[in-house]
């Protein structure tokens, strides 16, 4: 390809290459005259042919059209019969028209497949390029686990050459503690032609040392060209050591307030107390909103621990069997003598039996209600549904507020994300759906919304009944 480039019109002047062109027909012209010792014989359609496929390919469509016009005069002059003269009228000059037109085409053809050749290199060079030089570690993986291509930044990320992955076990590369749950998710795509999906997990560098890498496997297993399972990975080591280091602060941060939080909320419960009894109304009032205040600060604190407990597995479900339909009208009632001004209104279907952790749905109950009450401030009913839906109990909770822009539907389950027109006028962490949405997860369920600004917002949840 580099010597084609070199020959190409670019490196050669106009004049130069139309005289090439008139030297290579001449050149055919002469060979084709003195090879054969009968002028019957002589026969120079191929030659001219391969005459005008080069000049096209490393001269230009323009040039060739030229080398076109030479070999249909010198063919009709030498080769044509009579010989050694022009035939300009009747079926001589269809014979020399179609003649021309083959050259051209034969012209145009090598043209517009050189191009193509070019054009195909070139992406090959591009992607090659990109793989080489990416961030990202690309392997090629057959359905037993063995690695028949990997990228150049594999070594770069987990200290490997090329040659020591080439023809290994994927799987001699992870940890113990990662095998069976990376092995899991490799079969569950591998079973399926066209599935992708995103995992973290951790892998064994060659110094000894684990690291921690986010994988994306796609099942390419149908297509001719590649025929095995793509694995793309990043060291997310870095990311995952500060989330974990995070963690631990909330964690430890969070444990730490609550104890005294809870010592400074009985002593205000205490002076109000003593307040009331001197009928010193205006200081209990002070008192009661500080207690309030304090209770805000314990929920966020309760919530920044449930997180912290999800995001190291030590969440535990308390199972019991319970009637969900009693456990929505006694979160809802909790509700209605509140200073909020909103009605609950409840309509429950009776008797709907399930197992789960009672306290986790309530906390869930309590949060979608809540809400409902804090981002509707301008409406006056919160509407409050139970029903069964096959083997599962759908619950409803709709309100008639500020609802939701579209574009930020999908993240409102996100950890700490808040939708963006509420920071400001509505305090919070944006950990309350985030919380009920894994607790809804682990119960086996599903939860979703659906939303209208200034409309209202329908959060749903779904759980598996006994």
């Amino acid at each position: 390809m580099e010597n084609r480039r070199f020959l190409s019109l670019v490196s050669w002047p106009v004049y130069s290459r139309y005289f090439v062109s008139l030297l290579l027909v001449a050149v055919a012209t002469v060979m084709k005259l003195t090879l054969f010792e009968t002028v019957g014989s002589k026969t120079p359609f191929l030659l001219y042919f391969a005459v005008v496929i080069l000049v096209a390919r490393y001269l230009g469509n323009g040039v060739a059209l030229f080398a076109s016009l030479l070999t249909t005069l010198a063919a009709d002059f030498f080769f044509f019969p009579p010989y050694y003269s022009f035939h300009l009228s009747g079926g001589g000059a269809i014979q020399i028209l179609v003649f021309l037109l083959e050259c051209y085409l034969l012209a145009l053809i090598s043209s517009s497949q050189d191009k193509a050749a070019r054009k195909i290199s070139d992406h090959q060079k591009m992607f090659r390029t990109l793989i080489e030089k990416g961030t990202d570690g690309i392997m090629m993986v057959k359905l037993d686990g063995k690695i028949i291509y990997s990228s150049p930044s594999v070594e770069r990320i987990t200290g490997y050459r090329n040659e020591e992955f080439n023809g290994q076990d994927l799987w001699s590369f992870l940890i113990p503690e990662s095998l069976t749950d990376v092995k899991e998710k490799f079969y569950q795509i591998a079973s399926h032609p066209g599935r992708s999906e995103h995992f973290l997990h951790q892998l064994k560098h060659k110094n000894g040392h684990v690291i921690w890498v986010e994988s994306t496997v796609t099942n390419l297993i149908n297509e001719p060209l590649v025929k095995s399972l793509i694995v793309n990975f990043t060291d997310v080591t870095d990311r995952v050591v500060r989330e974990k280091q995070m963690e631990d602060f909330v964690g430890i941060a969070s444990h730490e307030l609550k104890t005294p939080l809870t010592s400074l909320k009985a002593y205000t419960q205490v002076l109000e107390m003593r307040m009331r009894k001197e009928n010193n109304t205006t200081s209990a009032v002070l008192v009661n909103k500080i207690d309030k205040q304090i209770d805000r600060v314990v929920a966020m604190i309760f919530d920044l621990l449930d997180v912290t407990k999800m995001q190291t597995g030590i969440m535990s479900l308390n199972l019991s069997l319970f009637d969900i339909s009693d456990l929505v009208r006694e979160v809802s009632d909790g509700f209605q003598n509140g200073d909020h001004g909103h009605e609950i209104a409840v309509n429950a279907e009776p008797d709907v039996q399930l197992r789960g952790d009672k306290t986790r749905i309530s906390q869930v109950l309590n949060n979608l209600i809540s809400n409902a009450i804090k981002y509707s401030p301008e409406a006056r009913a919160v509407d409050v549904s139970l029903h069964r839906e096959g083997n599962f109990v759908k619950v409803c909770v709709k309100d008639y507020g500020i609802g939701i822009p579209e574009n930020e539907v999908k993240n409102v389950f996100k950890r700490f994300y808040r939708v963006e027109e509420v920071r400001e006028s509505f305090q919070g962490l944006g950990l309350g759906l985030y919380i009920s949405h894994q607790i809804i997860e682990r119960h086996g369920g599903q939860m979703g919304v659906i939303s209208e600004v200034n409309q209202g917002s329908q959060f749903w949840f779904t759980l598996p009944i006994s």
